[in-house]
């Protein structure tokens, strides 16, 4: 359950979005690599995009079938983490083009993160697929290997706490019940990404684990269940829960001294070079969200109002320029 926020009550991080050039290339790795889920396209030939929607769950999802507003009210009542897919019609069939991963300048977007049960037997798994791996470590006691997705965009794969396993997903071929874990950018101020991600969206601090190796430290936060202990002795410590969670996270990376250095801006990636897109929410009523939130000193992108005939959304910028969108939900879930 999320605190009173600016966004109201039982907020839900609902999904990450990047763009992908060639959505055939971008299923046939979330599908038969990662095992993840297609719930449903949605389709704009107006704006001439589609929007494909990725998961693990053990739902049936609508039928194509049925009309696209009735698919999107489902989506917009799910209480579990998607990832958003964008493909702008055409992008596929020119042979230069190219999204930005985030990782190369300009820095903004880090990655997507998966829990799964044996990080080394998943990136062996993905190697026989030629799957690009980039590198493999070990981070506070955790194995971690990072892949590349058709787009090159960083996949994190983190060692899962066993106890976490709910044994819901058959098996895929990075292993049993893996999980949609977290979404990694870079931030430049911690203080000022806390007041929003804490008192704008209701999110909550779960952990800070600092790399002094690396002068940078990960702030998790996210719509938890309660079960947080009120402090930890360790990082290790720490890092064990994390692994154990099965709530999604934003993991905000400040890198030390940023925030007294006026020369550095993160790039948002919805400009060029475009990529990354953003994070979502579900929230239950967006207009009185975006008054808050503007009245706050947050800057709206897009006002509240319909979209298309796929309900009603709007965005708002974080304190780096990062887009956050806010859905309105389509059920009372609580």
């Amino acid at each position: 359950m999320s605190q009173d926020a600016l966004v109201g009550r039982n907020a839900v991080f609902a999904q990450t979005m990047l763009r992908i050039k060639d959505p055939e290339k971008s299923k046939d790795f979330y599908e038969n690599k990662l095992g993840m889920k297609l719930l449903t396209r949605l389709d704009f030939p107006s704006l001439t995009f589609s929007l494909y929607f990725f998961a693990y769950t053990q739902d049936n999802p609508p039928n194509m079938d049925e009309s696209q507003s009735e698919r999107a009210k489902w989506l917009w009542s799910l209480r579990y983490p998607t990832l958003e897919l964008t493909h702008n019609w055409g992008t596929e069939k020119n042979p230069t083009f190219r999204y930005h991963n985030g990782n190369d300048d300009p820095k903004g977007f880090g990655y997507i993160g998966f829990n799964v049960n044996d990080v080394q037997q998943a990136v062996e798994a993905l190697k026989k697929y030629n799957v690009p791996v980039i590198c493999t470590r070990e981070s506070k006691s955790a194995q971690v290997a990072y892949v590349a997705d058709p787009d090159g965009y960083w996949i994190q794969l983190m060692s899962r706490k066993p106890s976490s396993c709910s044994l819901s997903i058959e098996q895929t071929l990075v292993g049993k019940d893996p999980l949609l874990s977290h979404t990694m950018y870079r931030i430049k101020d911690p203080i000022k990404s806390r007041r929003f991600y804490e008192t704008g969206l209701g999110m909550q601090l779960i952990a800070r684990l600092d790399y002094p190796e690396e002068n940078i430290s990960h702030y998790y936060y996210g719509y938890t269940d309660g079960t947080i202990p009120s402090s930890f002795r360790s990082d290790k410590e720490r890092m064990e829960f994390l692994r154990g969670t099965r709530f999604p996270t934003v993991v905000l990376e400040h890198r030390w001294g940023t925030e007294s250095d006026d020369s550095i801006r993160y790039h948002n990636g919805n400009v060029e070079p475009r990529g990354f897109g953003h994070i979502g929410l579900i929230v239950d009523d967006i207009y009185r969200a975006c008054e808050s939130l503007e009245k706050a000193g947050y800057k709206l992108v897009r006002k509240p109002g319909p979209f298309q005939d796929v309900g009603e959304i709007a965005f708002v910028a974080d304190p780096d320029g990062y887009w956050v969108e806010l859905i309105k939900r389509s059920s009372t879930m609580y």
